[in-house]
């Protein structure tokens, strides 16, 4: 059952709480929890949630959380327009986000070759640095990058060929970022299997680099069918495993340089049938024909394109719709067309509650609802940018991800990180998500700015409740507030009076009700 506050403030203590959350909480991470106003919202509970427009539907789905000013973008350039201009050409490439680019600049590792990154591989100091550099943009992106559909979808293919990034030789995922994923983002499925199978994380990571003619190993072989290609009852059993594993024999790197490098001498080059026909490629082209034959496998189309409408439609996506987005896939996984296939499709217009008509279709994840939380309140996240030399991010923004187990390039298994509602309910995830929203709202995130009188300020919002409540929601939520939910978050504001707020009784209770917000299953669900 999902945790509320309602059933663990049930004869708990702060302290009693942490301790019975675990030791990464520390009581006045529960008493932020506590001071809260018991309120009970009907929306998701007692009633359904009203729909959102065209145009903020689509911004829940295809950004990591609408930015100021986007709704109107949006709803001035057309749905899709709006898609078409995240989905141009020159998307990713060098220059086509120059804020960010220049905000990247002082993270030099992200540029590193895969030889500058061997050579520091010896200093444990740079090894942190690399990793760390890479997490922080990745953290920054999601929140300021211009391009926000392509910032998705590098997270969702990050997640489907998902590499733990802890060892030592994972510092390679710096390269697998900016040369496979985000080189081929908008690109082919085909092109993004070919060049993720060469990479070096991942051959490390699942064991490439160890699968030798003499004795060979079948966890790529495994992962590549049942996690990036087929699925599971794909159509392959273990023969299809086991001549898969033989056909990547031979596929290692050099010690020199950490590139890609070919041993013939450790190559099987015996016969090789997969999925009902032979490979008669030889070397290392039996790997790039194993590739294509996977590629070309029904099954592919269909697994790609369900993955893809989990991450962006609902957990369990309409088999029309996944057929849909499979025909799009055409002969090599044209990416762009699958993505407009599904943001054009009726599937995805109607998915705004589950099929079963029980409530939203997507929740948001951790790291996508603390993106969301920034973007909304349009701070400025270079705080993240400055790595603390001793590993601590207390006080910062990270550090709730941290709680909320959802950091990037952090999830041990290769199946990555699950894109299922059930899977982010427990109880140290909602209570980290419910204090991020008010550390934030209250202006308690270390490096981060935020006044939220002096936005309302800024934009003349009169000095009423219901009218500062309708700002809020109209800047934070992705549809509309149920009559008596609104009602509930005025007597919020309003403390009880005729409705007119003080700038000092604004400055007090303005942050509580903009957490209540981000608590709301208005904003939890996407």
């Amino acid at each position: 059952m999902p945790i509320t506050r309602r059933r663990l403030i049930a004869g708990s203590s702060a302290a009693a709480a942490a301790a019975a959350l675990g030791p990464a909480f520390r009581g006045d991470d529960v008493a932020d929890w506590l001071r809260r106003p018991s309120v009970a919202f009907a929306a998701g509970r007692t009633r359904a949630m009203p729909p959102p427009g065209a145009a903020r539907h689509l911004l829940s789905r295809a950004t990591f959380g609408q930015g100021r000013g986007d709704v109107a973008r949006v709803e001035a350039m057309g749905t899709s327009g709006w898609l078409d201009a995240q989905l141009a050409a020159d998307v990713g490439a060098a220059g086509s986000d120059p804020a960010v680019e220049a905000a990247l600049a002082p993270l030099e590792t992200l540029g590193w070759t895969a030889e500058r990154i061997h050579d520091a591989s010896a200093d444990l100091v740079q090894r942190a640095r690399i990793r760390d550099e890479l997490v922080a943009a990745t953290l920054y992106r999601a929140v300021h990058g211009r391009h926000q559909l392509f910032e998705v979808l590098v997270d969702h293919w990050a997640n489907h060929f998902s590499v733990y990034m802890d060892d030592y030789h994972m510092m390679m995922q710096t390269v697998a970022d900016r040369d496979v994923l985000r080189r081929h983002a908008l690109l082919t499925f085909r092109g993004l299997l070919h060049a993720d199978a060469a990479d070096v994380a991942m051959m490390q990571y699942l064991s490439t680099l160890t699968n030798t003619r003499r004795g060979p190993n079948e966890n790529y072989a495994r992962e590549v069918m049942e996690l990036h290609t087929l699925g599971v009852g794909g159509g392959y059993g273990e023969a299809d495993v086991k001549a898969v594993a033989r056909g990547f024999t031979g596929w290692n790197r050099s010690d020199a340089t950490w590139r890609f490098e070919f041993r013939a001498a450790d190559h099987d080059s015996s016969a090789k049938t997969v999925l009902g026909l032979p490979i008669r490629a030889t070397g290392v082209d039996a790997g790039h024909e194993i590739l294509d034959r996977l590629v070309d496998h029904p099954s592919c189309r269909r697994h790609v394109a369900r993955r893809l409408c989990a991450r962006l439609v609902a957990d369990e996506p309409p088999a029309a719709l996944v057929e849909r987005v499979a025909a799009a896939f055409g002969a090599d996984g044209d990416i762009r067309a699958m993505v407009r296939a599904l943001f054009s499709s009726p599937e995805f217009a109607a998915a705004v509650i589950e099929p079963s008509g029980g409530g939203p279709a997507k929740i948001r994840r951790p790291m996508e609802f603390w993106a969301a939380v920034l973007r909304c309140l349009g701070v400025d996240a270079s705080c993240v940018l400055t790595i603390p030399k001793d590993g601590d991010y207390s006080g910062r923004p990270e550090r709730y991800l941290q709680l909320m187990a959802h950091m990037p390039f952090r999830w041990r298994s290769p199946d990555g990180y699950p894109d299922v509602g059930t899977r982010w309910k427990g109880a140290h995830i909602m209570l980290s998500r419910w204090n991020f929203g008010l550390a934030a709202a209250e202006n308690r995130l270390g490096g981060i700015d935020i006044d939220l009188v002096e936005q309302m300020a800024g934009d003349a919002v009169p000095g009423e409740a219901g009218a500062i409540v309708d700002y809020w929601a109209d800047r934070l939520l992705p549809r509309p507030l149920i009559d008596s939910d609104r009602a509930m978050l005025v007597e919020v504001v309003a403390g009880g009076g005729t409705g007119r707020v003080t700038a000092d009784e604004a400055a007090e209770r303005v942050p509580m009700a903009v957490a209540l917000l981000f608590d709301s299953p208005y904003f939890m669900w996407r």
